[in-house]
């Protein structure tokens, strides 16, 4: 069984190669090396993740495959670490002779921990490497079928793109191991996709009401369910409709399936999220939900960096695995086990939280996809503070009133520093509504409630006429903003301690004239850099969309009011809706609140 190839691509964002000397590629099919020159695959996506595969696959024996022309040194490195340094090893090599289409095997003893590559060393002109791939002898190789379960509103360039990769890649390419192994099920929340021309009898399609990603995953799997025997279905991927989709991502995760161990057939697969503007930076790979302090293991690792690859595989605690991708085995798609009806956010969450104990996460199982700190949608803040409220109703009990007084603090304070005075309604129209309980929940219309949070927040609009207006200023990548040791630890380092008391003293220079000109900011600016600012355009600097805001002293009484009536509901209310979503909640993940929207 080949375990995983190795990508032979250019090496355009630093995730696939090193090289010194001059190294040519030809149709992503082989590399050409000049004398003296040196192709290495100490990297992301071609390191072979040696711990993982013999942790999470029952392997008799690995090997590593070169199909070399020329002559070579050939090297193939053990790295591994435990925090305190890094250990590397030559396991194998020597020098090789080859002639054309010779295929040198090498045999790689089974490790628990780190990572393999390999380096080749020119000793002649033209050296070739046109393939190189890992083979793995398993225990028992497993039946594998897996179903896509994709969820879209009116991004069909996205979607068509990646449904001709899938198709190019797997569902019309006889030559890759997925062929026949792979089904692809769409759910339209918009009924804009033309499902004459999409629909065959490997892409399943189907219409659905707008009710946000948690319905249409839902949907996703109610088809999937339906048709799980008849396809032979094993395992379901959720996956984001705007994610940029890397083919080896699934090919790998079909691998990893294919030679599991028992124990871990109950695991998830959690693809990484790497950014699309920085495609080399990790956004993040797996997470601890911590009752809403969310902790994302391995975020703004720096992949073009080696030793940043081998502590990716590094072992850490998750809780949770995003749906841009995440791989589930079918016995968790049943009618009585399916998504809460929370219309987006937190739904991947909750659903990791109550299915499984352990996440599987591989260097090379990832894809790219854009940052929501970029836009900052102001339905966003409702969705993000009710849902997790719902979440941690069901899974953090021991969270309390005392713990959500001082995070309210937070979710207030934080658009009210950033002028985003509307967004702080929308906070506590969340709480509100969490404390409506979950007959509320099961009973509201959530398409037409979606589109009343939408029109309380910002509209964004095209700035980029506006911004010739404004002065530019610079501010740094914030953190999260769940706590106030977040908010306030990375100001106290850029700052000094000082300078923050001041805008701590000054209310962050509301008590202070403000500044005459507009200022332009990142939606993501980090809100104390917003000192002294009177008008400010915040943007997304990929699109040019953006939003104007003005400062207005009047809302610090706005901001006290509506933390009084916040420290109302918590302490008479709180309580008595936690312990009603504890007692109802197997009546959010049935079959029949889902029926009953997809008939409306």
């Amino acid at each position: 069984m080949v375990l995983q190839k190795i990508v032979l691509a250019q090496n355009t964002d630093g995730l696939y190669s090193h090289s010194r000397g001059t190294v040519e590629y030809k149709n992503d099919t082989c590399v050409i090396l000049k004398k003296g020159a040196e192709w290495t695959s100490d990297a992301y996506l071609n390191a072979f993740s040696i711990g993982k595969w013999c942790t999470y696959g029952a392997l008799r024996r690995i090997s590593l495959h070169l199909n070399l022309t020329g002559s070579f040194v050939v090297r193939v490195i053990h790295t591994y670490t435990d925090r305190k340094k890094f250990c590397r090893r030559q396991i194998a090599g020597g020098r090789v002779d080859a002639s054309e289409g010779s295929t040198i095997v090498y045999d790689i003893p089974l490790e628990k921990q780190g990572v393999i590559y390999f380096s080749l060393k020119a000793l002649t002109d033209k050296a070739v490497c046109s393939g190189a791939y890992f083979e793995g002898d398993a225990v028992t190789e497993r039946h594998v079928t897996i179903a896509l379960n994709i969820c879209t509103y009116k991004r069909e360039q996205y979607l068509m793109r990646n449904l001709e990769l899938l198709r190019r890649a797997f569902l019309e390419n006889k030559d890759s191991a997925l062929y026949g192994h792979l089904r692809v099920y769409i759910t339209d929340n918009g009924s804009t996709l033309p499902i004459g021309a999409l629909q065959d009898d490997k892409v399943h399609v189907c219409y659905n009401p707008n009710v946000g990603g948690a319905g249409g995953f839902a949907r996703g799997l109610i088809e999937i369910g339906q048709s799980k025997e008849h396809e032979n279905v094993t395992h379901v991927i959720f996956m984001d409709d705007d994610i940029e989709l890397l083919p080896e991502a699934i090919l790998r995760t079909y691998t990893v399936l294919r030679c599991i161990r028992e124990d871990y057939q109950t695991a998830f697969i959690a693809g990484a999220m790497l950014r699309l503007d920085e495609k080399y930076i990790q956004h993040e790979n797996g997470a601890v939900w911590n009752s809403g302090k969310c902790r994302f293991v391995g975020r703004g690792l720096d992949l073009r960096q080696f030793t940043n690859v081998v502590v990716n595989e590094l072992y850490q605690e998750r809780d949770y695995a995003a749906w841009w991708y995440c791989c589930v085995p079918i016995k968790a798609v049943r009618p009585d086990n399916l998504p809460v009806p929370v219309f987006i956010h937190e739904d991947d969450v909750e659903y990791s939280l109550r299915n499984t104990k352990r996440i599987i996460t591989m260097n090379g199982i990832a894809v790219w996809h854009p940052v929501a700190e970029h836009k900052r949608v102001s339905s966003n803040e409702y969705y993000n503070f009710r849902n997790m409220l719902i979440v941690n109703a069901r899974y953090c009990p021991h969270f309390g009133r005392w713990q959500l007084a001082k995070m309210m603090a937070v979710r207030l304070l934080t658009p009210f520093l950033r002028y985003r005075y509307k967004d702080m309604a929308l906070v506590y129209q969340a709480l509100a509504d969490f404390c409506r309980g979950p007959e509320w929940l099961l009973q509201i219309d959530a398409p037409a409630y979606h589109q009343k949070i939408v029109d309380m927040g910002y509209k964004m609009t095209d700035v980029s006429e506006k911004m010739k207006q404004c002065r530019q200023m610079q501010c740094e990548r914030p953190a999260g903003v769940d706590g106030v040791k977040t908010v306030f630890g990375q100001a106290v380092q850029q700052r000094g301690v000082f300078r923050l008391l001041w805008q701590v003293m000054t209310l962050n220079g509301f008590l202070l004239p403000p500044a005459a000109e507009i200022r332009a900011y990142f939606m993501s600016v980090h809100p104390l850099d917003m000192y002294r600012a009177g008008t400010a355009v915040l943007y997304d600097d990929a699109s040019m969309q953006g939003i104007e805001v003005k400062r207005s002293f009047g809302q610090i009484f706005v901001l006290i009011l509506l933390y009084m009536r916040s420290l109302f509901l918590i302490a008479w209310k709180y309580d008595r809706s936690k312990s009603a979503y504890q007692e109802k909640w197997a009546l959010l993940q049935d079959i029949q609140y889902w029926r009953k929207v997809y008939e409306q």
